[in-house]
C-alpha cells in the first residue's frame, strides 16, 4: 500500500511546463538521457547508466516444475508459487563512476499437498554490490559503454517434507521430543549458500527520440555449497560445487511520448544464460536458458520510473528431489514465469 501511494504521490506532483527543465530535473535527465531519448532500466540486466536511485520491485511467480520424483510413487508434475521483494541502490560518484547494489528476498511454496510433499518450499535471500565504470559516452551518436563488477551472496533454506516424512515412517518408534528437536528434526531443513563475483560490458544506444536498444555480455562464478543430514554420519555433510555461467541479453524500447505525447514506453527483452554447474551427486550440467520478459513503464518525468513487466523462464535448473530406496534424483526442466510491479525515482 505504501508503494502505491508513494508512486501516486509522484505521478500526481507538479510536471514540468513545456519548453523548461527545473533545475531538480537536470540532472536524472542527464543522467537517463542520449540524443533526445530517456532509458528505461531494464528487468533482465543491469544498465550502462550511471544514476543515483533507489527502488523497489515486487512480484509473483509461478513455478512449474515437470517430472519430481515422488519417493516409491514415481514422478509427477508439481506447481509452486512465489513472492519476491527487491530494493535497487545506486550511488553516483562522479559523471563516471557509481556503486550499485541490491537485496532480494523470495519465498516459493508448494500449492497443493503433493507439490508441499514432494517439494516443500524454499526461503532465499540474495545481496549484491558493485561498481559501474562508464567507458564512452557520445550523446551525438547516442551511445554509452560501461563495464560493471560486483560480488555478492545467496543464502537459503529448503523445506524437505519428504526426507522429513520417510525418516518418521523408517523410524519405528519415534517421540515426539524426537520429530520436533532430534535427529529426525534434522531433515526438515537443508541450508545452502553461494558466493558470487560477476562483470561484464554494458551498452545503451538511442536509436532516435523513440527507440533505444540495450545491451550486455556477462560473466559469473559462484561459490556453492549445501549441507544435507546424512543418517549415517548422523551429522550434516558439506556439499561444495561451482557455477560457471555466461549471460547475452538484449533490451528494445519504443517510447511514445516524444512523438505522440502519451507517456507510454515499452520495452522487449531477451537473455541467453549458458555455463556449466557441477553437482556432487550428478554428473555436470551444461547450462542452456531463455528468458523472455516485456515491461511497460510511464515516461513522462525523468525522475520516476513506473511500470509492470512480466518475465518467463524456459529450461530452468532442475530441481532435486527423493527418489525410490531414498537416491536424490533431478526433476525435468521447470518454467518459471513471474510478474513484477516496478518503482524506481532517480536523483
Amino acid at each position: 500500500m505504501r508503494t502505491l501511494l508513494l508512486a501516486l504521490g509522484l505521478l500526481l506532483a507538479p510536471v514540468m511546463t513545456a519548453g523548461a527543465v527545473s533545475s531538480d530535473e537536470c540532472r536524472p535527465l542527464r543522467d537517463r538521457q542520449l540524443n533526445g531519448h530517456t532509458f528505461q532500466l531494464p528487468i533482465l540486466q543491469q544498465s550502462a547508466l550511471v544514476t543515483t536511485h533507489v527502488g523497489l520491485r515486487e512480484g509473483l511467480a509461478r513455478y512449474d516444475v515437470p517430472d519430481v520424483p515422488f519417493g516409491e510413487n514415481g514422478r509427477r508434475d508439481v506447481l509452486l508459487v512465489g513472492v519476491q521483494q527487491t530494493l535497487d541502490l545506486g550511488l553516483r560518484l562522479t559523471d563516471w563512476l557509481a556503486l550499485s547494489g541490491f537485496a532480494r528476498g523470495t519465498i516459493v511454496l508448494g500449492t497443493d499437498a503433493p507439490s508441499l510433499v514432494a517439494q516443500g518450499g524454499t526461503l532465499d535471500l540474495v545481496g549484491q554490490a558493485g561498481l559501474v565504470v562508464r567507458l564512452l559516452r557520445n550523446d551525438t551518436s547516442g551511445t554509452q559503454i560501461s563495464l560493471r563488477a560486483s560480488g555478492g551472496i545467496d543464502r537459503g533454506k529448503d523445506l524437505t517434507l519428504l526426507p522429513f516424512a520417510r525418516a518418521i515412517v523408517d523410524d519405528p518408534l519415534p517421540t515426539l521430543e524426537d520429530v520436533v528437536t532430534g535427529e529426525v528434526a534434522q531433515y526438515l531443513l537443508e541450508p545452502s549458500s553461494e558466493k558470487i563475483a560477476n562483470g561484464g560490458v554494458y551498452l545503451a544506444q538511442a536509436l532516435g527520440q523513440s527507440f533505444s536498444l540495450q545491451a550486455s555480455g556477462a560473466a559469473e562464478y559462484a561459490w556453492q555449497k549445501r549441507t544435507p543430514f546424512n543418517t549415517l554420519a548422523g551429522a550434516r555433510l558439506e556439499q561444495t560445487t561451482y557455477a560457471v555461467r555466461v549471460t547475452l541479453a538484449a533490451a528494445l524500447t519504443a517510447d511514445l511520448h516524444p512523438r505522440l505525447g502519451i507517456p507510454i514506453a515499452v520495452m522487449g527483452e531477451y537473455l541467453f544464460l549458458t555455463g556449466r554447474q557441477t553437482s556432487v551427486l550428478f554428473p555436470d550440467r551444461t547450462l542452456n536458458s531463455s528468458t523472455l520478459a516485456l515491461g511497460v513503464y510511464y515516461s513522462g518525468r525523468p525522475h520516476l520510473q513506473l511500470g509492470v513487466g512480466a518475465v518467463t523462464t524456459l529450461k530452468a535448473e532442475p530441481r532435486r528431489g527423493l527418489g525410490p530406496r531414498g537416491m536424490t534424483q533431478e526433476s525435468g526442466e521447470p518454467t518459471l514465469s513471474y510478474g513484477q510491479f516496478i518503482l524506481r525515482y532517480i536523483f
